[in-house]
């Protein structure tokens, strides 16, 4: 249990995830369900208000995600233990017996042919990261380095991917996903990665006030599929005063939830939602070519020049 805000470095990723402060905490996950859904949706993925039930099913294996805590694991040095398991698939009653013991153990199964990906992957990102300039990322600092604080009666807890110093934070990101410049923009958006740099930088203001506003928040963001190109973001200040906002937003929403014990979901009452802008944008175009058309001569061609006319 932490008893103190402060940095822990050698906490597991286990006891991290079933929340080990003295009170229930809010992070940047949670604040992301309480952003984009609603209270009631954040207090069943919280493990103190909602428990997972023993019988729960567990989750399904998708390769991009078992090739990313892998890449994960094998980086950072920490995380999830990997069970590697030398099947073409999980389809074999030997595959799911070994699967399923891996689980029983608390080890993240994976086929060999998955881990040999994220081996891959992360001899790609230490020669792209070396060129980029980035020579501290996975080889000077710690990984999975915790933060937890307490702001009134509020407590916070975030886990850092890599940690050089309280200056430099990095995160790693995965994706089967194109992870190019022109379209990473809207996929950091909707992921909340300003949200997640922001929680990050309100625990470490407290914790290590000296260097407040000195900070830097980069994510190293890389494709799991050859040739396994990286893409070095640093987050500017429009980024983190988003981010600070949207986060500021949801911890107001905690705060009330945790004070009344009440955690509601969507509005109780009828809801009209604005009509999407692009969408009649996109009508108005139609109706203005539309009548362009009526006013030219019509070409018509015949039905018997179609297919089954």
């Amino acid at each position: 249990m932490i008893a103190a805000p402060g940095i822990y470095t050698e906490m597991s990723a286990a006891d991290y995830f079933a929340d080990p402060c003295p009170e229930p905490s809010i992070t940047q996950s949670i604040a992301k369900v309480l952003i984009e859904r609603s209270p009631a949706h954040a207090r069943l993925e919280h493990p103190r208000l909602s428990p997972p039930s023993e019988d729960e099913e567990p989750e399904k294996y998708l390769a991009a995600q078992a090739i990313g805590n892998a890449a994960h694991a094998h980086a950072i040095g920490r995380g999830k233990v990997l069970a590697i398991e030398k099947f073409d698939n999980w389809m074999s009653k030997d595959a799911k017996a070994a699967k399923a013991a891996a689980l029983a153990a608390g080890k993240e199964p994976i086929l060999e042919k998955h881990n040999d990906c994220a081996l891959q992957m992360v001899d790609a990102a230490r020669a792209q990261l070396d060129v980029i300039g980035w020579t501290d990322a996975f080889a000077q600092g710690r990984g999975e380095v915790v933060i937890a604080w307490k702001e009134g009666e509020t407590w916070f807890r975030s886990m850092i991917d890599w940690m050089p110093s309280t200056r430099i934070l990095y995160d790693y990101k995965t994706s089967a996903a194109s992870l190019a410049p022109h379209l990473i923009a809207p996929k950091m958006e909707s992921d909340g990665w300003h949200v997640q740099a922001a929680m990050h930088e309100r625990g470490l203001d407290v914790i290590d006030r000296d260097n407040a506003g000195r900070r830097k928040f980069r994510f190293i963001a890389q494709e799991n599929k050859p040739p396994y190109a990286v893409l070095p973001i640093e987050l500017d200040e429009h980024w983190l005063t988003l981010g600070r906002k949207k986060l500021e937003y949801a911890v107001g929403m905690w705060r009330a939830c945790m004070a009344s014990g009440n955690w509601p979901a969507y509005p109780p009452e009828p809801f009209c939602p604005p009509y999407p802008g692009f969408r009649e944008t996109q009508w108005l175009g139609r109706e203005i070519e539309h009548d362009e058309r009526r006013k030219r001569a019509p070409r018509v061609i015949p039905a018997d020049h179609f297919m089954g006319g």
